[in-house]
């Protein structure tokens, strides 16, 4: 008895009615497989002038972070004298894994802190996983709003002001030349000049699992490892503020150990 052949069996080949298509399988978009790994003794990402903040009235600041070691006064991002989110103080030991959120108005002063040591809500986020931080500010409706790990934290509804108009340097994992550095994992880093709203906000989350930024317009977005073409530069996806990373080898800068 012959064998026939039956194309339907055939690995790629599909069967058609009269008059369809086939659609190609799906390819996957996104793909985030690495981070940047800071030793909280010199590593640093300077991204260069940034200007834009200048003169804002809103902002979202978007980034992932784990670690287990605790940086007294560690800097996570700190767009200097604009806004910074960075670790409290070694001194307060029940709570030193929480995190301040400042803003930053003309000359640097600070017309709003969020968060750190006396802040209900905040969690010590020291704890060895991946945690999302996310900080929006609307000076229309005068609300500052600390996300972590997708939920509303802090609320504050008294928070007006316009950031400083001169542009300064853009840094992840510590202040200017290395001030303050921050030990820990650090991946996803983006910013915008409006307020997400929190349908927005989720979406960055997307349930502890980073995506595409692209629909919502950032400003400035660092992959943190994917994307490096040419070590010591991390690009900037969206804008002109490549970081370069300074006091490390690519190999155990960037690693594979992602949210």
């Amino acid at each position: 008895m012959p064998i026939l052949f039956n194309p339907a069996k055939k690995k790629g080949i599909f069967m058609v009615p009269s008059g369809g298509t086939v659609s190609p399988t799906p390819v996957p978009s996104f793909s985030n497989t690495k981070s940047i790994d800071f030793d909280g003794v010199d590593d640093y990402v300077d991204c260069g002038s940034f200007a834009g903040l200048n003169s804002a009235t809103a902002l979202t600041v978007s980034v992932w972070f784990k670690s287990s070691i605790y940086s007294n006064l560690g800097r996570l991002v700190n767009l200097e004298k604009h806004v910074e989110i960075y670790q409290s103080y070694a001194a307060a030991s029940n709570t030193k894994g929480r995190f301040y959120y400042k803003l930053m108005g003309n000359y640097g002063n600070s017309f709003k802190t969020l968060g750190g040591t006396s802040a209900s809500g905040v969690g010590d986020l020291i704890d060895g996983d991946w945690h999302h931080l996310c900080f929006v500010w609307d000076n229309s409706t005068t609300t500052a709003i600390v996300y972590e790990d997708g939920v509303a934290v802090i609320t504050n509804t008294s928070t007006t002001g316009t950031l400083n108009s001169v542009s300064d340097n853009l840094y992840i994992g510590a202040d200017p030349a290395g001030a303050n550095p921050i030990q820990g994992k650090v991946d996803e880093v983006a910013l915008w000049d409006t307020a997400l709203s929190p349908t927005d906000v989720a979406a960055v989350y997307n349930l502890r699992s980073p995506d595409n930024l692209t629909s919502l317009s950032p400003i400035f977005w660092m992959r943190n490892g994917d994307k490096v073409v040419s070590f010591p530069t991390i690009p900037d996806q969206v804008g002109s503020n490549n970081g370069t990373a300074y006091n490390e080898i690519e190999s155990v800068m960037i690693v594979t150990d992602t949210p």
